[in-house]
């Protein structure tokens, strides 16, 4: 086992090559990313609202894709279920230090992690899985809708996580560019497009897909959806939606038109 003062010297050179995303606890009380994890984007916030789809869908001895894996964090909880696990980025820094966890915390589980492009025509030739993981991806991939066409091609069910359009009704079909450059320091953690729930379950119904089940929550700014060709006892469920109230959600539009407005009086939006 490592002394303290080693690991924590190699998760620091890690953080040097590419800062840390997720935070791992590792032995003698050695954190990847210490600190209070309260955003919603953070992997100990999206576990809590993962955990019961994973109890529901039973993991154990499932084939199970981590799309867009980052360091691994996810695949490794859920190796730790009894799940066969293939995690996939085109990051190579990420898989760096995904490989580097899984020889700490991993090293016999059934984890294998992998450089490879979603686009690519190897990943179009790889079998099928009984569950893909999909978190914080589709907003950050150029061509949502090839993207999504290519996960179809290879999951019986998908559990998606991303940045939803919350500025559109979720029963339209709304897809929004996003209006955030490209980020330098991480150029595959780029936002490219919000999209609502419509959007995304209409595109899936193209490629197959019969049975949803939404899980959203406006102070996460986050949606949760699970997509499966066939049924399974967590599509009997209902939606578990947590509406803003009225009051929020005219708060929310007033300050969105006076921000708009502001916009036009400042020569910024031509009308």
């Amino acid at each position: 086992m490592e002394n303290s003062n080693n690991l924590s010297q190699e998760i620091f050179e890690l953080g040097t090559i590419q800062p840390w995303n997720h935070n791992f606890i590792l032995s003698h009380g050695v954190q990847t990313r210490p600190g209070n994890q309260t955003s919603h984007g953070k992997n100990n916030v999206k576990l809590e609202r993962l955990k019961p789809i994973f109890d529901l869908l039973e993991l154990s001895g499932k084939r199970i894709l981590d799309m867009g894996c980052n360091e691994g964090f996810f695949s490794l909880e859920m190796a730790s279920q009894g799940a066969e696990v293939t995690g996939i980025d085109i990051d190579e820094k990420r898989i760096l230090k995904a490989n580097f966890i899984k020889s700490i915390l991993a090293e016999n589980q059934k984890i294998n992690f992998e450089i490879l492009d979603i686009y690519s025509d190897e990943f179009s030739k790889r079998p099928q899985f009984d569950i893909t993981l999909c978190l914080g991806f589709i907003h950050r991939v150029p061509d949502p809708f090839r993207a999504l066409s290519q996960l179809a091609d290879r999951s019986k069910i998908l559990i998606l996580e991303w940045k939803a359009l919350k500025h559109g009704p979720h029963h339209q079909t709304f897809a929004y560019l996003s209006t955030k450059g490209v980020n330098e320091d991480d150029y595959y953690g780029t936002e490219y497009w919000l999209l609502s729930y419509k959007s995304v379950e209409q595109i899936l119904k193209f490629n197959g897909y019969k049975h949803f089940h939404r899980i959203d929550d406006p102070r996460q700014r986050r949606a949760i959806l699970i997509a499966g060709k066939s049924n399974h006892d967590i599509f009997e469920l209902p939606d578990q939606i947590v509406h803003r109230g009225r009051t929020r959600t005219l708060l929310s539009h007033t300050k969105r038109y006076l921000a708009t407005c502001i916009q036009i009086l400042n020569g910024n939006i031509n009308i």
